[in-house]
């Protein structure tokens, strides 16, 4: 943590902010006793300085700086893993003939479900693993469209103004490099140990 990020996360934890209000009541009191603003106002300074030097000694700072960065942090996962549960339920939502895409949403949702379960337990997450999540229903709605167009297309007798080749592979072969990238996330931010890796360490601890 860098010395501006612990300045900045002091000053939100329950002590930094304890050591503001005593400075401000200091400041207040002194003022209160008539000693004029310039006495008042170096009260308050010298209160925050003292409080802050005491709790710096103590470690009493660092501490609750550090308690600070981990609560902002777990509520900051907890927003990014509500976000990729609001898209996993869509994805899984959408309506998809069997196939091809239908196969690789399937395998995405079970992936993104895992990621946010496990997630969630570890109090942690993976950015990529939720980008992953959340571009994915934007994938099926590409294919949808296309399939939607090629089936009116088909049935007038129209040319393909939006020609997209391919379009069941490619959309299919996306998504699950998406539940790739989320099976790594999950490992990745829970420390989770791939089977194959867990046997090895077994064999070679024989």
């Amino acid at each position: 943590m860098s010395p501006r990020e612990f300045l900045r996360t002091y000053a939100r934890s329950p002590l930094g902010i304890g050591s503001i209000v005593v400075a401000l009541l200091a400041g207040i009191l002194a003022l209160a006793a008539g000693l004029g603003l310039a006495v008042s106002t170096a009260a308050a300074a010298g209160a925050l300085v003292l409080f802050s030097v005491a709790g710096l000694a103590s470690g009493f700072a660092q501490r609750s700086a550090q308690a600070e960065a981990d609560r902002g942090a777990k509520v900051s996962a907890e927003a990014r893993l509500a976000e990729a549960a609001a898209a996993r339920q869509r994805l899984a939502a959408l309506r998809i003939k069997e196939g091809a895409v239908s196969a690789a949403r399937d395998l995405l949702v079970l992936e993104a479900g895992r990621f946010v379960e496990d997630c969630r337990r570890a109090g942690t997450y993976d950015p990529a693993g939720v980008t992953a999540i959340v571009e994915a229903p934007a994938i099926v709605d590409a294919w949808l469209r296309e399939a939607d167009e090629s089936s009116v297309e088909k049935r007038f007798g129209l040319a393909d103004e939006h020609p997209f080749p391919e379009a069941a592979e490619r959309c299919a072969a996306a998504l699950r490099a998406k539940a790739a990238l989320v099976a790594a996330g999950r490992e990745a931010a829970t420390g989770e140990i791939p089977g194959a890796d867990r046997i090895a360490i077994e064999e070679e601890l024989k």
